[in-house]
């Protein structure tokens, strides 16, 4: 997908989203004008639609999956063979500049804020900073990081995610709390 997925309805950032058959997101800052531009945020439970098998559908539409951590890597290191998939932080020189959008918040041709280090948006995958919230309902980060979950699981509270950040061209693999909500980018099957 070449956007975040904005799928759903929208429930207060203070509320965790639950297994009740609705698909439940959160907008950035609850403005519903956020969520036209950034797409929704979803917890890593709700994005699996509560299961943890990898690669599963969860809120993907049909024909569409929700991307394992290997994945992500296929993806990063075709774009940068200089990452790392197997570190815990930030890797590779410019795999994070390759998939974020160009342009800037300060010049008002952009979705980052200055200077969006080594942006060229040469895979096509347009990534934007849409921040992130944490499980106490808070939002922080937009315009600063881009968070996009993986299917993958590192344990029974984290699980795999990627993000790049406006001050850097390289990308971070990270493990992060299932409860925060960051959005999704769904692969074809």
């Amino acid at each position: 997908m070449a956007e975040n997925l904005n799928v759903g309805m929208r429930i207060e950032s203070n509320l965790s989203q639950t297994d009740n058959g609705v698909i439940e997101k959160y907008y950035y800052d609850n403005d519903p004008a956020n969520c036209a531009i950034y797409g929704g945020l979803y917890q890593w439970k709700e994005v699996l639609q509560y299961v943890t098998t990898p690669g599963a559908q969860g809120i993907c539409p049909s024909g569409w999956h929700v991307p394992t951590d290997t994945e992500w890597c296929t993806l990063t290191q075709y774009l940068d063979p200089t990452v790392n998939c197997g570190v815990n932080g930030w890797s590779g020189s410019n795999a994070g500049g390759k998939i974020k959008s160009t342009g800037t918040l300060e010049a008002g041709n952009g979705l980052w804020h200055t200077p969006n280090a080594g942006a060229t948006n040469e895979s096509g995958f347009s990534g934007f900073a849409g921040g992130h919230s944490s499980s106490g309902g808070t939002f922080s980060y937009s315009g600063y990081y881009g968070y996009w979950w993986s299917s993958s699981e590192f344990n029974s509270n984290n699980a795999w995610s990627r993000s790049p950040d406006f001050s850097y061209s390289s990308i971070v693999r990270g493990f992060n709390v299932k409860s925060d909500g960051y959005s999704l980018r769904c692969l074809q099957d």
